[in-house]
């Protein structure tokens, strides 16, 4: 007994639009939860190219109910203002430039040439490859936008989706090779090998949704974790992320047996700073004080505002710290400051401690409290903890 499998165009619609208002859904959710994240832009298009692919697809459950230009050409514009809204939402949320010209130009011409194959020369077949090749053309600007996002911290997403997009532009080549070779006869009804390829489409489209999804969640975490590391005023590590990597550190040379210095580094007399020339000046000092401390360490090196005032410095790999912890100092001392047209300066006072495989976390940071309090009662000044 032979099997005939019979492939109906409003069957597929009603199946891939009810999956494109579920995605859509999932992004509505997503976009309901980070709402007060105004720097979460894209969000919004990302939901609405679903909802035009969705629409568009239901447009075509009633083909015998509604007007051509509901069923062909609002439903064709529609579904094309998907991946032109999808491309447009990635432009968005990485900040990327993108052409809105472009955008608008592809989606005019296809509307325009569908409705000139549906109302002067009616023509199934230069429809479907009017809205084939416009499909292609976003398919393309959002292959060469994903593949700049690719290079970023986003690039695990982002590789998710240029994959389903290359694949998906082959495709449609490959629809319109054999749509040119075998035109269909029955717009109600599709081939095997045509109804594949739709499916196909739908399959993607799945992992573009999920793709972006997936994006918004990786920056979401990438952006909780900066919070939770990176100090908010001088966006170098804060006091959480300064102890885990001197743990790290202290962890390493105990299995290696090695050493590591640490600096602990006091601005002398800031609060005269905040109490003369107020707060903001004060947080004006903070940061220029990071940035030039950022400007003397080595790669491997790290620098974390330990509290208020106080920074520290944690040298891999070297306990002769103290022709460092000098060039710092002189480098602070000879900086200027500035408040409005009046220029001073300050200085640090800077505790210098070696670590080695006996001690512990709480002995490193003693030994460097105690000497940066020696180095306090004379102030612009290197103390080196005793027994180093």
């Amino acid at each position: 007994m032979q099997i005939i499998f019979q492939f109906d165009v409003r069957a597929i619609a009603l199946f891939v639009g009810i999956t494109f208002f579920a995605q859509a859904a999932a992004i509505g959710a997503q976009a309901f939860l980070i709402r007060e994240l105004k720097q979460y832009r894209g969000v919004s298009a990302a939901l609405l190219a679903n909802l035009c692919a969705a629409l568009g697809l239901m447009l075509r459950l009633f083909a015998d109910r509604l007007p051509e230009f509901f069923t062909t050409v609002l439903s064709n514009t529609l579904l094309l203002a998907g991946p032109a809204l999808f491309y447009i939402a990635l432009s968005q949320f990485t900040g990327f430039a993108y052409s809105k010209a472009f955008v608008i130009g592809v989606i005019t011409t296809v509307a325009v040439l569908l409705a000139y194959f549906t109302y002067w020369n009616d023509h199934m077949e230069n429809r479907i490859i009017t809205l084939s090749l416009g499909s292609i053309a976003m398919a393309f600007v959002l292959i060469l936008q994903l593949w700049r996002i690719q290079k970023t911290s986003l690039r695990f997403s982002a590789n998710l989706m240029l994959v389903s997009f290359i694949v998906y532009g082959i495709v449609l080549i490959a629809r319109t090779i054999v749509i040119v070779l075998n035109p269909p006869q029955d717009a109600s009804s599709l081939t095997p090998t045509q109804s594949a390829t739709y499916l196909l489409s739908f399959a993607l489209s799945f992992f573009w949704s999920m793709g972006f999804i997936l994006m918004v969640s990786q920056r979401l975490r990438n952006d909780l974790m900066e919070m939770a590391t990176v100090d908010v005023l001088t966006h170098i590590p804060n006091r959480r992320a300064t102890q885990a990597f001197l743990e790290k550190e202290l962890s390493r040379t105990q299995r290696n047996q090695g050493e590591f210095a640490v600096l602990l580094i006091d601005i002398d007399n800031f609060k005269q700073v905040n109490d003369h020339w107020g707060h903001a000046v004060g947080d004006a000092v903070l940061v220029k004080t990071a940035d030039i401390f950022q400007t003397m360490i080595r790669k491997q090196d790290l620098v974390g505002r330990w509290g208020g005032e106080e920074f520290l410095i944690i040298v891999p790999g070297r306990c002769n710290a103290e022709a460092l912890a000098e060039r710092v100092r002189r480098e602070i001392a000879n900086s200027k400051f500035s408040h409005g047209a009046t220029r001073f300066g300050i200085t640090v006072s800077i505790g210098v401690a070696c670590a080695g495989p006996p001690d512990q976390i709480d002995q490193i940071l003693k030994k460097a409290d105690t000497a940066v309090y020696q180095a306090k009662l004379t102030k612009n000044t290197v103390a080196i903890a005793e027994g180093e």
